[in-house]
């Protein structure tokens, strides 16, 4: 479902779920980015352990921010109408390099399942926020399969 080079085919970031976000609030700030779910063990499990959020534009992103997970993949329902599965913070500002605040990667405090259906996040809908107003929504978007190989042009 994502592109990228020979060199990221061994990344396990470059395997789990991935969701292109994007910006609906109509705010200045552009949150539109690509939020990775993964294991950082094992490429091939089907539970993420760690988060990863990466801004489109490379913005700096000076405070933390909520990412939440509904029941359904459909964007048409205003999120106040869904119900959430689950929330967590992503620590924008955390970082191991406390200049670089545009993007965040973090630990789960929970697993999550890289499945369809159930427990799973695969083909569900996420929004991300500000946890001042955690009622707007910044960006949001589908959870998907992050996996396959790259075609290597000849």
């Amino acid at each position: 479902m994502c592109g990228g080079s020979e060199k990221d085919l061994h990344d396990p970031r470059r395997f789990g779920a991935l969701a292109v976000v994007s910006d609906r609030s109509g705010l200045e700030q552009d949150l539109s980015g690509r939020i990775m779910f993964y294991n950082d063990v094992d490429s091939k499990s089907t539970t993420a352990t760690h988060v990863r959020f990466i801004p489109v534009h490379g913005q700096q992103i000076l405070q933390d921010l909520t990412l939440t997970i509904f029941s359904t993949g459909d964007l048409t329902v205003p999120t106040s109408e869904c119900k959430q599965v689950g929330s967590f913070t992503l620590p924008m500002t955390l970082g191991t390099d406390l200049s670089d605040h545009s993007s965040s990667e973090t630990r789960l405090g929970q697993q999550l399942l890289l499945e369809v259906g159930g427990d799973g996040v695969i083909g569900r809908r996420i929004a991300i926020s500000s946890p001042v107003s955690s009622k707007m929504c910044m960006a949001e978007g589908i959870v998907g399969f992050n996996s396959g190989s790259i075609a290597v042009a000849a």
